[in-house]
């Protein structure tokens, strides 16, 4: 660690008995923190181990590189990247264009030369953009960066996603618009990530992170601006830690939480929710005993994160933490995957856990109402599942993996994208929309 950084070290123990606070200033509004190099976490035990069929323990941790693999071209158009938000998804092309598909309802903004979105688009559909390197998407925004590095976001702006000036909620739908402050475009920027809700993160190429949106629980790392909605500008409680990614949801009934990867793949935590937030209140946490994290994703009521190739969960609902068990986590469990594998990342929604594993599989828990666990049984069965279920339906090799409310979609190796699931507002990509269950992958098709 960098040991410029100031951090406040506590451990994921119960809060009673890991709290130690270390030279905050009395004068300092932002309570900066200082780093506890010997300090433990006390995680609790895993759920219980699986075994393979001669009864030995699977073990997720193998001696494979968990790092994210190279996508090899072979499909015509090659799609690099996909995201999804809460009922449509969004596609990176290798040509650096954009395509989106699914429920058109403020979501995908105003698209294909400037008409206004309708119920649902079934079918992939450019969004009018050039040049994109990167994107990011949830609830109904989806937001790009572009090769000269400035961000522009499109969809609905309910708690000011978009970076409107002044800085409002919007129930209208936007078609791409830029990120810029006193009128001016901002540049710099080498990552965007949307939040599950109302809160958007960008990084800069000094690792400085941006924010803007909903300030609510100060979730946009911003105590001295106080809790309302905002336009784009530094995160100045993360001041001086370098951050490589940022995520996190705010909804003012349920309490907030921020989360930021480190440089040096600590995750650190900050907000108001007590059950994801290892010390609840404005000043980031880093989350003891966490290492080489590479994923992380939060809703309103659970997190998950991968370190060290395990997928740790914690919340509210423990059942979408992927527990076992109903009740709520409020410290990280470390969470059992079915197969050998390392983890390499983690999507979710208010209603799936989906990880996607080094080898290329793909385990979910939660609800299967509409076939989102994809294991390709017509019959529902439970409708919901406590653990990691394997998506045995899928024979594909993922390479990333994007969860809707009730839809999944995987970029597979070669460039295709295939989605299971919910397709009632046209999730499936497939050119229609129906209520039906789909507990098989199909592929998207690109024309």
């Amino acid at each position: 660690m960098n040991r410029r950084q100031r951090f406040l070290f506590i451990g994921t123990a119960p809060l009673a008995a890991a709290v130690a606070l270390f030279a905050c200033s009395d004068d300092d509004p932002r309570q900066r923190f200082e780093e506890k190099p010997d300090a433990v976490a006390s995680l609790p035990e895993a759920a219980a181990p699986l075994e393979d069929e001669d009864g030995g323990v699977v073990d997720a941790r193998t001696p494979e590189d968990a790092a994210d693999q190279p996508l090899i071209c072979t499909a015509k158009p090659c799609v690099t990247q996909i995201v999804g938000g809460r009922n449509h998804f969004c596609a990176l092309l290798d040509d650096k264009t954009v395509r989106c598909w699914g429920s058109g309802y403020r979501a995908l903004g105003i698209y294909d030369g400037g008409n206004e979105s309708a119920s649902y688009q079934p079918r992939p559909t450019s969004m009018g953009l050039s040049g994109v390197e990167q994107i990011s998407a949830a609830n109904l925004t989806t937001c790009a960066r572009l090769t000269n590095g400035t961000v522009t976001c499109w969809g609905a702006s309910q708690a000011n996603e978009l970076g409107l000036d002044p800085p409002r909620e919007d129930f209208n739908p936007h078609g791409p618009t830029p990120i810029a402050v006193d009128g001016g475009v901002v540049d710099g920027f080498t990552r965007v990530d949307v939040g599950a809700s109302g809160v958007v993160f960008a990084t800069k190429t000094s690792g400085e992170l941006w924010s803007w949106g909903d300030n609510a629980d100060y979730v946009l790392g911003r105590v001295n601006e106080g809790t309302k909605y905002l336009g784009p500008g530094p995160a100045t409680d993360l001041a001086g830690v370098k951050v490589s990614r940022a995520g996190g949801a705010t909804f003012r009934s349920y309490g907030g939480i921020g989360l930021a990867i480190t440089d040096e793949g600590q995750l650190i935590t900050w907000g108001s929710s007590r059950q994801m937030v290892a010390y609840p209140g404005p000043v980031p946490v880093p989350v003891a005993d966490f290492e080489n994290v590479t994923s992380v994703a939060a809703t309103t009521g659970h997190v998950c994160a991968v370190a060290d190739g395990r997928l740790y969960c914690w919340g509210r609902d423990g059942a979408l933490a992927c527990t076992g068990s109903t009740h709520a986590a409020v410290t990280p469990v470390a969470i059992e995957t079915r197969g050998r594998a390392r983890v390499q990342q983690v999507s979710l929604y208010i209603r799936n856990t989906c990880v996607r594993l080094i080898d290329g599989t793909i385990e979910c828990c939660g609800s299967d109402d509409q076939g989102q666990l994809g294991t390709g049984e017509m019959d529902a069965g439970a409708l919901t599942a406590r653990l990691l279920t394997e998506a045995k339906a899928f024979t594909g090799h993922a390479l990333q993996i994007a969860v809707g409310i009730s839809t999944v979609c995987a970029l597979v190796q070669g460039g295709t994208v295939q989605c299971w699931g919910g397709n009632e507002r046209g999730e499936l990509g497939q050119g229609t929309a129906d209520g039906e269950r789909h507990p098989t992958p199909v592929t998207v098709t690109f024309d």
